[in-house]
């Protein structure tokens, strides 16, 4: 937790990135270094302190310097709005270029007075976010500390063994034949479990086994009736569902801290790469009972075994459950309706939408693709309609249209100080798996969500020909997010109030996707100014140098 001082209006936090491949375990003696978190060593990145706390309308100074010897790297602060502080945003190509080896940059910004829940940070410069370098970001608001509730944080994804530029060497050549990259473990707040029996011989590791008692319990006790967990999908291909051992789960809020209303059930599913969401957890009856966290990775995304993966893992909870027995439980099959918890189409907000205007006064209409062509090899390259992104230098921010190559996708969205505008975005997935896109800057309601339940057609929504979504619209009770899962197959309707000028990143967070050019922006600005001419901010180009 960070302190507060009552004068201050300043949170100060000092990063420093060191690059090892030997990753510290605080629980023994500084001189004694195990592997990397699940028992396979790899080459990771460190930072000395990944978790941030604050207050709703904090300022946070936060200096970061890069002392990783040969990238470089930029941090974004995922679902915080930024208001009206596009050029911290950290979005490498949009809003700056990496932070060079051995340079400094201060990330200086207001969190809104409206803004909590749980957020969290992560690099945004190449692949670096699925070699660890994220952390978890938490905004309280004033009105709902509640010093009886305990409240953990669980920072939960999928993980590779090999460093994620070799991972996406192999997914970039024609040979992988546009499969996604099966990882090879999970980490629950940076540790894991990996059999390493089940290591293939084809790619050899490193491995020391951990045991299930070498697991640190993800609470201290279970002190209270109920808790709050703040689950963060940090993975970088695989949603998952969660299940925990002698309790009742409820979600009560997604990603920026959006009140939502759902049934208890005893799991929850399924949370895609970048997605948030806050459970209320009850415990049933006494303390006795199987008190584990059993993690199921979704294989939606998968298009071949990767036998070296367990995709079902357990982590105790508390201290109690780290005992090891030789008759420990199998973890359960998972129902239908249990990974459907968190489907956009099933999940409705806790109140009725208030500040959305009737009708969009612009529609931005999207077709997302990974495609396979002749001219570019067979190679899997990721398009939104037609246009695959590659990062600019120096970045869009730093220029007027006119400079802006054939790589941006950037619609303009020009609004007025007086009159923000309703615009909504419906992303078509033309694809068989998942995309989990994310937009910066802004909020949005899903007001529909549709998977083509076939592979005959590919589920796609044209409002400009259609009379109508095959779901509807949800205009009274659509869930607030700023991630969202654009089924196989199908599309979502969004719709955003834009009000906030930049030029602000919407891309998949599948990493490979993005890398390979699955992203593009949008340019909300003056009316008057469609060109990017009197808000371009020559700051954004200062570390391009």
């Amino acid at each position: 937790m960070v302190a507060h001082d009552e004068e201050a209006d300043a949170l100060l936090e000092e990063f420093e990135l060191r690059e090892e491949v030997k990753v510290r375990d605080d629980r023994t003696p500084p001189s004694v270094c195990r592997t990397s978190p699940d028992g396979v060593e790899k080459r990771v990145y460190l930072v000395n302190r990944p978790l941030i706390e604050a207050r709703s309308g904090d300022r946070l100074v936060i200096h970061v310097h890069n002392g990783v010897q040969d990238e470089g790297v930029s941090l974004h602060w995922h679902g915080l709005r930024m208001k009206d502080q596009n050029s911290v945003d950290g979005a490498v190509g949009f809003t700056q270029c990496p932070i060079a080896p051995g340079r400094s940059f201060t990330y200086n910004f207001t969190i809104g007075a409206e803004e909590h829940g749980t957020f969290w940070w992560h690099s945004h410069s190449d692949v670096q976010r699925a070699d660890g370098l994220w952390g978890g970001l938490i905004v309280h608001s004033p009105d709902e500390i509640d010093l009886q509730r305990e409240e953990y944080l669980l920072m939960v994804g999928d993980w590779f063994h090999q460093n994620q530029t070799e991972v996406l060497r192999w997914y970039a050549d024609a040979s992988s034949r546009g499969n996604e990259p099966v990882p090879d473990s999970l980490l629950v707040n940076g540790q894991g479990r990996f059999n390493c029996s089940m290591a293939v011989p084809a790619r050899p590791v490193a491995c020391s086994q951990v045991q299930f008692s070498d697991l640190k319990p993800l609470m201290m006790s279970r002190g209270q009736k109920k808790a709050r967990l703040r689950v963060v999908n940090t993975g970088s291909v695989a949603g998952l569902s969660l299940r925990v051992g002698g309790a009742i789960i409820r979600p009560v809020r997604v990603d920026g801290g959006f009140a939502v209303k759902a049934e208890a059930t005893e799991t929850v599913g399924i949370l895609y790469p970048g997605e948030r969401v806050d459970l209320e957890v009850e415990w049933k009856g006494n303390h006795a009972g199987d008190h584990r966290l059993t993690v199921y990775l979704d294989d939606e995304n998968f298009g071949y075994s990767n036998p070296a993966l367990n995709p079902t893992q357990s982590f105790p909870m508390f201290s109690s459950s780290t005992k090891e027995s030789s008759n420990e439980p199998v973890p359960q099959a998972l129902e239908q309706d249990e990974i459907q918890v968190l489907d956009s189409h099933n999940l409705k907000a806790a109140t009725k939408v208030s500040d959305l205007p009737a009708k969009a006064e612009q529609t931005i209409l999207l077709y997302a693709k990974v495609e396979k062509l002749a001219h570019m090899d067979y190679a899997p390259v990721g398009f939104i309609n037609h246009t695959s992104w590659t990062p600019q230098t120096p970045p869009l921010l730093a220029q007027n249209r006119t400079s802006w190559d054939e790589n941006q996708l950037i619609p303009f969205i020009g609004i007025s100080d007086s009159k923000p505008k309703r615009v909504d975005i419906v992303i078509n997935n033309l694809d068989d798996g998942a995309h989990p896109f994310h937009l910066h800057g802004h909020s949005f309601y899903v007001l529909s969500s549709y998977r083509n339940p076939g592979r005959g057609s590919w589920g796609s929504y044209n409002p400009y020909t259609d009379e109508a979504p095959p779901n509807g619209l949800n205009l009274e009770f659509p869930v607030r997010r700023d991630t969202v899962s654009v089924p196989r197959r199908g599309h979502v309707v969004l719709a955003l109030v834009a009000d906030n000028p930049g030029i602000w990143a919407l891309h998949c967070h599948m990493l490979v996707h993005m890398a390979r050019g699955m992203a593009m922006g949008l340019h909300v600005g003056d009316i008057e100014d469609p060109e990017h001419v009197g808000s371009v901010d020559v700051r954004a180009a200062e570390l391009c140098e």
